[in-house]
């Protein structure tokens, strides 16, 4: 059965490495963060493994075999040299009650990620909105990959052009999708793996921070579900439906964590749709987690004394378990460039400031790290367009994010309720936390800073994907508070109860609603029969002419580069497309220069489509004359171009 599927073998073979991984990380680690590093890492290691190979041989079935090879190789010899090292693994008592936390937490988010996308005879049908949206942009760079051979790759939805995009989420599906897995499958189940290891990086991390593990529970529940006032709405509905239709959430006409408010569902936000941010969290949460153990051990501003240890190194250096660790940490930070640059700019913000609070030789190799296996990759995927309008153009400095007229206080009051408050006690007095352990999470606020002074890509709300990691390492004080306040009595347990529902409460309800909306379409089986006679019928770097919609059957199933593909994206990541977009009009108007334009831009093929008709003025008349149909379903006409 396995052989029938080598990406499941691939899977398991990644997972092989990770463990064996892992027997090589510092033993001041414990074990589940030992785990949690060397599966991290084992991914990031075989991703990067295979776009290497994949440059040679491309993503096919034989990459998939070759890859399980080599991660077999390599677990037999990180697993035979580190033998002895396995006895430490073997010796440690397990920890049932966090083993029975992740457990549920991995349980209910494969619930949710299973519920994604759902797969019927006549569609596959997306049960969020999010994700019906952002995952056919997912869809369109993985089958580019393994359909359209796009290797160097360029980018699909603007053909003839670098793909800035960090693709390595998408390349790992891809070769998955070249083992034997079909796109939904493809694009769910890494993702919902990264998540569980993100988040329980974040309960292991909590539970080191504080001692506590129902602090790191109630940090997930809050990084999943955390909102604002807006559910005080629900008053208002409860006065005029009646209580019992307000509760239940099908009958719900508001979305709660929206009203008035910028400050989003974040399991409905990042971790459901967002491919790039759950890798990026899994890498970040490991960094964090190799990090943490070294400053909760090493002196504040102890500038003179470190310097002096590190002069008196300097003819007999030496690579410490330390400073090995912090070196796998940088490059760990230095690979999330080609996985979620968000997630980079908050490591880079944060370490600099925990080396100046916290010196120790060991920060050289980490930045050393960083830097050499990030800039490269920074400077070829950074820059936006020169020629786009300024407002569209990024770094640039913003006031207070999108609180537009609001009172900042008011507009984060406003947006995530009594978070900020609680967060406030838990950082500036020593109720919940140690000093040292507030030392190790305040500079996050800079990253709340600078999200509310600069914004980093040309859609100011891009921003929450940095905010929504000053609100994950936030949840931890607020966590602590909360822990701290049920030690009070019975009132304590109330009171905390009571704020802890005020902070999940909007986040929960529009949850709620999205579970009891009707699933959208997300390609129908006339888009799957198109695809496949795309792929069989023309060549792999052919470019086609396409409507300007978000689900594309050509790009996203048959993973053929277009000329132009939806405008939101295009936008949102700081592409001028200006000058294309009114040159796809004159071509589907029937301009007498189209065939000239389509030339330029190296089309082969035209689609005439209902999304061609929604976004053009489509001439049918002029391909039906000068054109020959190649590929004809009952709403979509392929024509080829004529040859100049």
């Amino acid at each position: 059965m396995l052989l029938d599927f080598p990406g499941l073998v691939l899977v398991i073979a990644v997972l092989a490495v990770g463990v064996s991984l892992a027997l090589w990380f510092p033993t001041w680690l414990t074990i589940g963060e030992r785990l949690l590093a060397g599966i991290v890492s084992a991914v990031v290691l075989i991703d990067f493994v295979a776009y290497g190979l994949a440059l040679l041989v491309g993503v096919t079935a034989g990459l998939v075999w070759l890859l399980i090879g080599v991660s077999i190789m390599a677990t037999v010899l990180l697993a035979g040299l580190g033998r002895r090292r396995s006895a430490d693994l073997l010796r440690s008592p397990p920890a049932w009650t966090l083993l029975a936390a992740i457990a549920a937490m991995a349980i209910a988010m494969g619930w949710l990620f299973g519920h994604a996308i759902e797969i019927t005879p006549n569609a596959w049908l997306a049960h969020y909105n999010n994700t019906w949206s952002d995952w056919a942009f997912h869809a369109s760079d993985t089958t580019a990959f393994v359909y359209g051979k796009n290797l160097p790759p360029q980018n699909p939805v603007y053909a003839g052009t670098p793909l800035r995009y960090p693709f390595l989420p998408d390349f790992a599906s891809a070769v998955l999708l070249a083992g034997g897995w079909n796109i939904p499958a493809a694009l769910t189940w890494p993702s919902w793996a990264m998540a569980v290891l993100a988040l329980s990086g974040l309960i292991l991390w909590a539970r080191r921070l504080t001692g506590r593990l129902a602090v790191g529970v109630i940090a997930v529940t809050l990084t999943l579900l955390g909102g604002g006032l807006g559910f005080a709405y629900m008053i208002s509905d409860a006065t005029r439906l009646g209580l019992g239709r307000a509760v239940a959430v099908a009958q719900l006409q508001q979305t709660y964590d929206k009203l008035n408010i910028q400050w989003y569902n974040p399991i409905l936000s990042y971790y459901l749709p967002q491919r790039s941010f759950v890798f990026g969290a899994a890498i970040l949460m490991t960094v964090l987690i190799l990090l943490t153990p070294v400053l909760q051990a090493t002196g504040v501003w102890r500038w003179r004394a470190e310097l002096r240890s590190l002069w008196a190194q300097r003819t007999h250096p030496r690579l410490s378990s330390e400073a090995a660790a912090f070196i796998v940490a940088g490059m760990l930070c230095g690979g999330l460039p080609w996985f979620h640059v968000h997630s980079l700019l908050v490591l880079g913000l944060v370490t600099t400031v925990w080396a100046l609070i916290f010196p120790r030789p060991a920060w050289i190799g980490f930045f050393a790290a960083l830097f050499v296996l990030a800039v490269p990759r920074l400077l070829a995927a950074v820059p936006g367009d020169a020629t786009a309008p300024i407002e569209h153009q990024y770094p640039r400095l913003i006031a207070g994010w999108l609180s537009a007229g609001d009172n900042p206080v008011w507009f984060w009051l406003k947006n995530t309720g009594l978070f900020w408050p609680i967060l406030a006690v838990g950082l500036l007095t020593g109720l919940a936390l140690k000093t040292r352990t507030r030392l190790i999470l305040a500079p996050f606020l800079v990253v709340f800073v600078v999200a509310n002074l600069v914004k980093f890509q040309p859609w100011e709300w891009d921003n929450s994907k940095l905010l929504v990691f000053w609100y994950l390492s936030g949840a931890i004080a607020v966590g602590a508070v909360l822990v701290r306040v049920t030690r009070l009595g019975v009132l304590g347990w109330m009171g905390a109860s009571l704020a802890w529902l005020t902070l999940v409460a909007a986040g929960a309800l529009s949850l709620g609603q999205a579970l009891r909306n009707p699933a959208y379409d997300w390609f129908t089986s006339e888009q799957w029969q198109l695809a496949a006679e795309v792929r069989q019928m023309t060549p792999p770097h052919a470019v086609f002419l396409t409507g300007s919609e978000v689900t594309d059957p050509v790009a996203d199933l048959a993973g053929r580069p277009v000329v132009m593909s939806y405008r939101g994206w295009l936008w949102s990541y700081g592409i001028d497309y200006r000058t294309r977009e009114a040159d796809v009009a004159r071509i589907y108007a029937g301009d007498p220069q189209a065939l000239s334009l389509l030339h330029r831009y190296n089309a082969q093929y035209v689609v005439i489509s209902p999304g061609a008709y929604a976004s053009w003025q489509v001439n049918l008349d002029y391909f039906t004359s000068n054109f020959t149909l190649v590929i004809r379903t009952q709403n979509y006409e392929v024509f080829l171009v004529p040859p100049a």
